[in-house]
This record gives structure tokens, sequence and C-alpha cells, in this order.
């Protein structure tokens, strides 16, 4: 039996609303609709005291200054919003595309509802909770001043992390990206290799080196598998593999931490 998805349809019409629950009826029964909003405003509220597990969002609100990806940008701010997006819009814009992606946004429903695809479309968010457990919406971080930072060589400023933030560090040649915990922010470049900075994490044991080119913050870890050594990180980030020889020492770590 498949587990209920509670869900927040967001849309400015009305009448779309009750289209949607229509079709949602037919074709993904295991959908709750717990809340309706038709204001951005409207929304935000209701996310925060419902903490649904999929939210249904319109792009564009007539007669306000904002849009979808200023609410989720907006809560962002509070740290990992728990809950699949499937954004719906009545224009295929090459840009929302973009943006979404930006965003950690994976799904697309576009009007007027076709039931083949809404079912489609729902499948695909189900099959992304399978694969990860969704944090729900947590409160901003309050980060006090001495909260341990780390510098970032990058190509043009050297910038000044909270170490904390990091969500894993990947070689790429003689390069390095590191991942901060933000949907909406892209990864660092720098220039100093992937050894410089396990170095530097040498002494904050939540950094493992699973893989010659991956290191990986532990806090960040939703679950991980020994059949295919997969490490499946908190969304949006994607899934990890660990070589044969450093994930004996990744579960020990984690045996450790448990």
């Amino acid at each position: 039996m498949e587990t209920e998805i509670t869900a927040i349809i967001v849309e400015d019409c009305e009448g779309q609303h009750m289209i949607l629950q229509a079709f949602l009826r037919d074709v993904a029964p295991g959908i709750r609709i717990v809340g309706n909003a038709v204001s951005l405003k409207q929304a935000e509220d209701l996310i925060r005291k419902l903490s649904p597990m999929l939210l249904f969002l319109d792009i564009q609100f007539d007669g306000e200054k904002e849009n979808a990806f200023d609410l989720v940008r907006k809560l962002s701010r509070y740290g990992k919003y728990g809950f699949q997006v499937i954004l719906m819009t009545a224009f295929s814009r090459e840009e929302y595309y973009a943006e979404a992606f930006d965003h950690g946004v994976l799904h697309f429903l576009t009007k007027p509802f076709d039931k083949q695809k809404l079912h489609d479309t729902v499948m695909r968010a189900r099959q992304n909770m399978d694969q990860a457990q969704l944090p729900k919406l947590v409160p901003l971080r309050h980060h006090s001043n001495k909260a341990p930072k780390i510098t970032i060589e990058g190509t043009h400023f050297t910038e000044v992390v909270l170490i904390n933030d990091i969500v894993y560090l990947e070689a790429s040649g003689r390069y390095t990206y590191v991942y901060p915990d933000s949907p909406m922010s892209r990864p660092i470049c720098s220039s100093v290799n992937l050894g410089g900075y396990e170095k530097k994490l040498q002494a904050f044991p939540e950094f493992c080196r699973i893989h010659r080119n991956l290191i990986v913050n532990t806090n960040y870890i939703s679950r991980y598998s020994k059949n295919d050594r997969s490490i499946i990180l908190t969304p949006p980030f994607k899934k990890q593999y660990a070589s044969k020889e450093r994930f004996k020492e990744f579960v020990k770590l984690m045996d450790t931490q448990g």
C-alpha cells in the first residue's frame, strides 16, 4: 500500500483548484490535499503550519509583485524545505526551466491539465520521496560569531564559508567544487585540490572522504546502502557513491555517530 502524500495547492484561480483536485482523485488517490492557497502569503503561512510533502505551485500570480520563485527563495532562507515542488504554468518558457533548476525544482505541470501527465508527474515526485528521507521545514539557524569557518580560494575571490554549511566537496582535475547548503547557491570553484581541503577539515570528524574525488559532511546524509555503497544526501543534492576501499571507514564513522 502506497504511503499517503499530503499536499497543498497554491493557485490564484480557485477554479483550477477544483479541476486539479478532481483529476487527482482519479489518477492519484494517494494524494491528500490538506490546504489550498490563492496567494503566496497565504501559501507561506500554510506551508509553515502544515509541513506538506508535496506542493502544487503556480508560477505567476496576478496582482502580486512576486512569483513562485520568490516564495521558494524565501522558504530556503529558513533552511531546507522538506517537500517536493510541482510547478504549474500555462506558458512553457525556457527561462522558467533554468530558474526552477537553480532552485532545486524538478517537476513541471502544464495547463490545461492532462490526466496522464499529472499521473506521471506525481509518480516522479513519489519516487524522489522514496529515494530520500525528506526533512521537514526547519527554522533558520542563527550562527554565532564563533561558528567555525573555512576559507575557500576561489578563482576570483577568497570565500569565507561556515564549515557547518558545506554539504560536500568534489574534485575535478586540479580544482575542487565546494557545494554549500542552499538549493539556490552554485558550487564554489576552488583552485586548491581536494587533498588540501582534507587537511583543513581534519579537526572536523563529520567530514569523511568516501572516494578519491569526494568528501561529504555526514550531517547531510539521510541514508546509505551497503549493497551498492550509495549515499543519499538531503534534497536537492544528488546521490553519491563511496569507493569499496573507503566504504568500510565510512560505515565505522556512521556507527560512532549513530
